[in-house]
């Protein structure tokens, strides 16, 4: 059987209504691209594996983000495995992720990131930077904006992470990027590939990922003294102890609150 096969009917399986779909058929489309799509599963093996892992490292993926993407392939070789499509599963061996404070953006960084997109003319990555900082939008969401989400100074979205619609009103500082706004002309995949570049470029924290634009969106808010309840329901969390992560970012902002007893 070929790997483009055992995706399809893992799809069936697995994949076709959850809410991360997006997010699996990109995951899907490298693999195939990296693997082959005609890679005959039965000679999948440790070489093979690696030879994706390597790719992934070369392309700037975080370890953590690396596990994510082999656990998804580790999964569906499983199910070959576990049906009799292989005789034998491979071995997968996962990358070591050091336990690290999520990094936010400070203002001197956020003022790097746009000028180099200026130098570069990166238009289109230099709206994806504002809006994230503004929105807190996943990526995802932000890529998918077009004209008709736009009205009466909202926006209207469906989050497929939590597979629910939410309305964000839009910062003034970013009113005339929406307004203008159609559609962004560049892939998911190639934002990624253009925003590693910029960090490289501009020797930025490691950690520092297009998914930072939202943890910024939400520790900003939190400096600026808004709720807890009124930030999960900006950043569209479903739990609220996903938004009290952000609560440890600013010790200084809670020791001023105590010492208001």
């Amino acid at each position: 059987m070929q790997l483009q096969e055992l995706v399809n009917i893992t799809n069936k399986v697995f994949y076709n209504d959850s809410p991360s779909y997006k997010v699996i058929t990109s995951i899907q489309n490298e693999l195939l691209q990296v693997i082959g799509y005609s890679a005959d599963i039965n000679r999948i093996n440790y070489k093979v594996i690696n030879k994706y892992v390597e790719y992934l490292k070369n392309k700037g993926n975080s370890n953590k983000t690396i596990n994510d993407k082999i656990s998804y392939f580790s999964k569906i070789l499983n199910y070959a495995y576990k049906n009799g499509l292989i005789e034998h599963k491979p071995v997968f061996t996962y990358l070591k992720v050091t336990s690290q404070n999520d990094k936010f953006l400070d203002d001197n960084e956020k003022i790097q990131m746009l000028q180099w997109c200026r130098h570069n003319k990166q238009r289109e990555l230099a709206k994806i930077i504002l809006i994230g900082l503004y929105t807190g939008f996943r990526i995802n969401n932000i890529l998918s904006l077009d004209e008709t989400m736009y009205r009466d100074d909202k926006l209207y979205i469906y989050d497929k992470k939590v597979n629910r619609y939410f309305v964000m009103p839009v910062s003034s500082k970013i009113k005339y990027i929406i307004i203008n706004h159609k559609n962004f002309n560049i892939s998911y995949n190639q934002c990624y590939y253009i925003f590693n570049l910029m960090k490289k470029d501009l020797q930025l924290d490691d950690r520092i990922t297009i998914h930072t634009l939202r943890h910024t969106f939400c520790s900003d808010l939190l400096k600026k003294n808004v709720s807890l309840p009124i930030i999960q329901a900006l950043a569209n969390h479903k739990r609220i102890q996903t938004t009290m992560r952000y609560t440890h970012t600013n010790t200084e902002q809670l020791t001023n609150a105590i010492n208001v007893l």
